[in-house]
């Protein structure tokens, strides 16, 4: 049953408890459990709270936030409208409350404005989940001016909930520490005109901002706000701001290019908040369930979903013109694939087999015939190890452009080690590709036709340079559809075929998993337990050529490593793996502890850090599969040390009469087995070295 109250009474109590004094006409609701006070005058919200969790928001009157809005007009361009500049009529409902503006106030008074005003709604009711708030936003444009910029949700006064040193901002691929630091850096005068603000742009895989979800809180407890789209072509960038006079409070909203034009309207969609006890992945769990009910987790290739990562060889530079130099021939592929099987890897992505920018696609036949290939690619397939080759077609030669309409030299690719520098020399432009348009109808047919030869060829799986299903307008263009028509002949071929992608466009992961089974980014490490714990595809790539700790982190973070050894002072992936002993034996170790507790990779759910309860100082990474948790400690500094940490296991597991503990060493070796009476347990691993783990499991009755 939904757990909905209106109630002046509880809140304000609270309220006062933590300092804070409403006003006497200041509206308070209980929805779901979250505690919400409005500014009886100008409808912002002024106080949040969530009992298990403690408080999340105090905001002054004058400053309490809810909406923002860009309204350039002739007499002042930065002008704005806003709550803090309005006056509201506020009406309780039977599930929440109504806000209206009308009109919405300017930041400057006793300025000529256009004709007309622009008014705006917000509704906030309890979810039907008995979890979450959902507030929505429409913007009724009835003046003059263009209002070109949305800030909604504007929430205006959170506070560190976890302390300045554990209170996060969890982006779906990172995570920032908003009250670090501070506003002003110390014995620096910068341009005023950054001081304070921070931007988090919408993004794919090269950015933090990668979905539509965040997590404001700590690993007690926090906020999870995610916008209830997907697929659309409007993904928010947020911003946080913080002053110098209240350097504790934190001012965070999504930005909208809304460009609401004269007699036109705006609508919000859902903003749903679901406060929670714990880490992020409890606030996840809400936005999890619907993501996976609207997109339903498809099934990977066997070799992609169990496997630990892949190999990328670079096989020759494109602008190399002696065969000699050569890091590897065709020829090569099946003693590489050896080599990569014996370190866990079962997938090969050579670069550099072709010339790029071409259509059709030229064989580098330096290397070998194009029997060779095709060849090296069916005896690495016998040995279990698949070959996806490299394809960039998405810039084309200058020449080959013409065909779409491409507009010439729109990219310089030059590179090779012996240019100074060795990337885009002012005095050679040899490799200038033009993008083209995603979506160029005649550039799809190309593309699809010649793609499917090499199909019908043998080259049934391929990695995909700069994969985009966006246009140069933002709108969604039919790569996706293209791809799979792709994919249907491949399949027909070998049902375990890949495609692969470098994915670069704000919004691809909400998209791009339709198609690519893992992604293929210039990335090291990513912080991307949401994407994890949220997506089944892609897989998420994680560059690493001779560190084992990265091997390591990359591991208990279920990221699918992409492996580039070189030899020194050569370009990426021109070295076998087992030419890098540490690298090699880093892989082996990861490799068998994969095996050994598939399950929680490929069944369960990825929990992140939010298995701690309290700040540790090491790397901690859990999974949860039915009555089971397992956790993978990382001794990520450069001393030996033991790492002790809190966990609350009720958040995860069922209560019973007790749990069972197990622990394991970096071999897998079980190294003991206790029981353990109470949900808050204390876990210690022995002295560990740089690099090493320890495991955990943990089972419930």
């Amino acid at each position: 049953m939904m757990a909905l109250k209106l109630t002046t009474q509880c809140a304000a109590s609270m309220a006062l408890a933590a300092g804070i004094a409403l006003g006497a006409g200041d509206v308070s609701l209980r929805l779901n459990g979250l505690e919400i006070a409005l500014n009886g005058e100008t409808g912002g919200i002024v106080w949040l709270a969530y009992p298990p969790a403690g408080e999340f928001l105090a905001a002054g009157t004058k400053d309490a936030g809810l909406l923002d809005v860009a309204y350039p007009v002739e007499s002042f361009g930065p002008m704005r409208l806003a709550t803090r500049f309005s006056r509201a009529q506020i009406t309780r409902t039977g599930e929440g409350a109504v806000i209206v503006w009308d009109p919405l106030g300017p930041s400057r008074r006793g300025v000529a404005l256009p004709s007309g005003h622009v008014t705006a709604r917000v509704t906030l009711r309890a979810a039907e989940d008995g979890r979450s708030v959902v507030l929505t936003c429409r913007i009724e444009n009835r003046s003059a001016a263009p209002v070109p910029q949305v800030m909604f949700p504007d929430l205006e006064g959170l506070e560190p909930v976890d302390g300045l040193e554990h209170t996060r901002i969890r982006f779906a691929a990172g995570t920032v520490e908003p009250f670090a630091g501070p506003v002003k850096p110390k014995d620096a005068a910068p341009f005023y005109i950054d001081r304070g603000w921070k931007h988090y742009p919408a993004s794919g895989y090269y950015g933090m901002n990668a979905l539509r979800w965040l997590d404001f809180g700590g690993p007690r407890g926090g906020l999870s706000v995610f916008q209830k789209k997907w697929g659309t072509d409007d993904e928010p960038d947020v911003r946080t701001a913080r002053t110098e006079a209240a350097p504790s409070r934190l001012r965070l909203l999504w930005e909208h290019r809304a460009r609401i034009a004269p007699g036109a309207s705006w609508e919000s969609g859902e903003f749903w908040l679901t406060p929670h006890r714990g880490g992020w992945a409890k606030g996840v769990e809400v936005y999890r369930e619907w993501v996976r009910r609207g997109n339903p987790q498809r099934e990977l290739p066997r070799h992609i979903r169990d496997g630990l990562g892949f190999q990328s060889i670079w096989m020759m530079q494109e602008l190399e013109s002696d065969a000699a130099r050569a890091a590897f021939r065709f020829a090569d592929l099946p003693r590489v694939a050896e080599d990569a099987k014996a370190h866990g890897l079962t997938e090969i992505v050579p670069w550099g087999w072709c010339r790029y920018f071409r259509i059709p696609i030229p064989l580098r036949t330096e290397l070998g015939s194009q029997e060779d290939l095709l060849e090296g690619i069916r005896r690495a397939r016998a040995m279990g190890v698949n070959v996806a080759p490299f394809v960039s077609i998405h810039n084309l030669m200058p020449e080959g452009a013409q065909r779409y309409g491409g507009k010439a030299g729109s990219g310089n690719w030059t590179y090779h080690p012996e240019l100074i520098p060795n990337f885009r020399p002012f005095y050679d432009n040899e490799l200038t590709g033009t993008w083209i348009d995603s979506g160029n109808l005649e550039w799809q047919h190309a593309v699809a036709a010649e793609l499917e030869r090499w199909v019908n060829l043998g080259l049934a799986s391929m990695s995909w340079d700069q994969f985009s299903n966006r246009d140069d307008a933002n709108r969604t263009t039919g790569m996706v559809a293209l791809v799979e028509k792709v994919r249907a002949a491949a399949r027909a071929r070998d049902p375990q075929s890949t495609f692969s992608g470098e994915s670069i466009r704000p919004g691809s992961m909400e998209a791009d998993g339709a198609v690519l089974d893992y992604t293929w980014n210039w990335v090291d490490y990513v912080d991307a337990g949401p994407l994890v714990n949220l997506l089944r595809a892609p897989r998420l790539n994680c560059n690493v050529e001779d560190s084992p700790l990265v091997v390591r982190k990359c591991f208990a973070e279920n990221l699918f490593l992409n492996v580039m050894p070189r030899r020194p002072d050569q370009p990426n992936g021109t070295a076998l793996v087992s030419e890098q002993p540490a690298l090699a034996a880093a892989l082996r170790e990861a490799a068998a502890l994969r095996r050994q507790f598939l399950p929680y990779f490929t069944e369960g759910t990825a929990l992140g850090d939010s298995v701690v309860e309290d700040g540790t100082a090491g790397f901690v990474r859990g999974y949860q599969m039915g009555n089971r948790l397992l956790i993978l400690t990382l001794n990520d500094r450069a001393e030996a040390r033991a790492i002790g940490f809190r966990t609350d296991l009720s958040l995860w597991l069922p209560a019973g009469a007790g749990y069972t503990v197990r622990t394991y060493d970096a071999a897998g070796r079980l190294t003991g087995e206790r029981p353990a009476a109470g949900a808050e347990q204390v876990l210690v691993t022995p002295a560990l070295a740089p690099a090493q783990l320890a495991v955990f499991e943990v089972q419930a009755p």
